[in-house]
């Protein structure tokens, strides 16, 4: 009997839960869909983050820097990696067979991509290490208007504190 672990059967049920919700685990494997994927820094990605985070603390506890500073060589090395992130995903699904319609980038965080191709090559591309989740295209549209709605907010703010 094989052994697993708790957060290996909610991963496999989450990814389940998606491909479902995307609309991919139907008969037809070459029908074409229209889904929103999810991503995340790879494994180095993620400990490149965490081991620069524990340097800036410590410089910061030296008072070789200042928290401005700090925030600023997180932010650029974090941007790196989800710049990273986002072009092997793309090139993952470009090797599939898949197309990336569009994309959003949310601060701090890697994007989230609408990707059209074959069902079959969607399930395929669950396994690529950057990528966290799918679901259906609706929701890529909802974190769009979401994103849009910040930009106009912050845009407004400014506006008020310039004028």
């Amino acid at each position: 009997m094989t052994n697993v672990s708790r957060r290996q059967l909610l991963a496999a049920t989450g990814v389940g839960l998606g491909i479902a919700t995307a609309g991919c685990a139907g008969a037809g494997s070459s029908e074409e869909r229209t889904v929103s994927v999810y991503l995340r820094p790879s494994e180095s990605g993620q400990s490149q983050l965490q081991q620069k985070s524990r340097e800036l603390r410590q410089e910061l506890q030296t008072g070789n820097i200042t928290r401005q500073e700090a925030s600023q060589e997180y932010s650029s090395l974090q941007s790196e990696i989800n710049s990273g992130v986002r072009e092997t995903a793309t090139t993952e699904a470009e090797a599939l067979g898949l197309t990336v319609e569009d994309s959003v980038e949310t601060q701090g965080n890697p994007a989230t991509l609408l990707v059209s191709g074959p069902s079959n090559a969607i399930i395929d591309y669950t396994e690529v290490d950057v990528v966290s989740g799918i679901s259906s295209a609706d929701q890529f549209e909802e974190i769009q208007q979401q994103q849009q709605q910040q930009q106009q907010t912050q845009t407004n703010q400014t506006a008020e504190q310039s004028g």
